[in-house]
């Protein structure tokens, strides 16, 4: 398949995700910025505390070649824009005991210690019918953003200063220290 017709496959399944979501009452519109994939963006604000609003993108990484046999599909949520940089190494603490938990995806901060977001890539195979295609863009959009709801209170609550990293290991059922003792 020639470059332009996966690019024109891709643009049709990201406006029947756009659709969807609009149908659901989740405001989105497919996007195109230069230098950048064509993309999803959505506002999905029924995810984290009632006050956040987490920007969605969700968009397929650029083919290498006309003969991939596997495409990516990324869903980007960003959880914050404007991290405090006295909290970074607190989200870096608390981040690293999120993402040993997560099934799937990651939370990361960008090169630039502007964005907290929430990653989820998913490989889907280049021969897909448009049909399955879509059902499995659906899957991931709706797994990034059940995955990251489980996470996004308790990492804003790090980047707030509401509670440091050790809230974290608390709150994902670890160990206390009244709970350890001292094996001598």
């Amino acid at each position: 398949m020639v470059i332009t017709e996966i690019e024109n496959r891709r643009h049709e399944l990201l406006e029947a995700l756009s659709q969807e979501l609009n149908d659901a009452q989740i405001a989105a519109v497919v996007r195109k910025d230069e230098g950048a994939p064509e993309m999803v963006s959505a506002i999905l604000d029924e995810l984290g505390d009632e006050d956040m609003v987490v920007m969605g993108d969700f968009f397929f990484r650029q083919p290498e070649t006309e003969d991939d046999g596997a495409q990516s599909f990324l869903s980007v949520l960003t959880i914050a824009d404007d991290i405090p940089p006295e909290r970074l190494p607190a989200l870096y603490e608390a981040m690293s005991y999120v993402n040993f938990n997560v099934p799937a995806g990651c939370f990361a901060i960008d090169k630039d210690h502007r964005f907290l977001c929430y990653v989820l890539s998913t490989l889907m195979p280049a021969d897909l019918e448009q049909e399955a295609l879509f059902r499995e863009m659906d899957l991931a959009v709706g797994n990034a953003m059940a995955i990251s709801d489980t996470y996004i209170g308790i990492l804003a609550d790090v980047l707030s200063g509401t509670i440091e990293a050790d809230g974290v290991v608390e709150f994902l059922g670890g160990p206390d220290d009244a709970d350890q003792t001292d094996p001598a």
